[in-house]
């Protein structure tokens, strides 16, 4: 079972993108663009080179879906008055509004497929998430990651 765990990982991670394509399309939205909404409504004021780092995302393929999401009146790009400072991002009415649907469409995927875990396992899979985004270079190891690191150890050592 261990043997194929990688490519298991990988179908039920191409299944939820896929469903989550589905959804987004409903509202007229891909992936990254969708990425790109939820990012400033929770942290308006940022960069294209801050917003790539959080998404995890190429600058250049963002520019061109900021530009989209611009052209379709979902984004501002706030250009800065003095040289040497960056432009920055902040979302219109209609993107806060589009942003708030997005969120109750990640509600409703997570209703149909994490949420139908035990709280337990759902606690389970988040630690081991967050391992494996650090052991994969993610994110950074912080002290939370590696007390539930050795804590994991511990159980599994028994």
């Amino acid at each position: 079972m261990v043997d194929d765990l990688g490519f298991r990982l990988a179908r039920v991670a191409r299944q939820l993108r896929t469903q989550w394509g589905e959804r987004l399309g409903t509202i007229a939205l891909n992936q990254p663009q969708a990425a790109i909404l939820r990012t400033l409504a929770g942290a308006p004021g940022l960069g294209l080179r801050e917003i790539s780092r959080i998404i995890g995302a190429d600058p250049s393929n963002l520019r061109r879906e900021i530009e989209r999401l611009a052209k379709r009146d979902l984004l501002i790009v706030e250009t800065p008055q003095h040289a040497g400072i960056k432009a920055t991002l902040a979302l219109t009415t209609a993107g806060e509004q589009l942003a708030n649907e997005i969120e109750q469409l990640a509600r409703v995927q997570m209703a149909s497929t994490i949420d139908q875990l035990s709280l337990g396992d759902q606690a389970a899979l988040t630690r081991v998430i967050a391992q494996l985004e650090v052991l994969t270079g993610i994110t950074e190891s912080t002290p939370e990651n590696e007390k539930d690191s050795r804590s994991t150890s511990r159980v599994g050592a028994g």
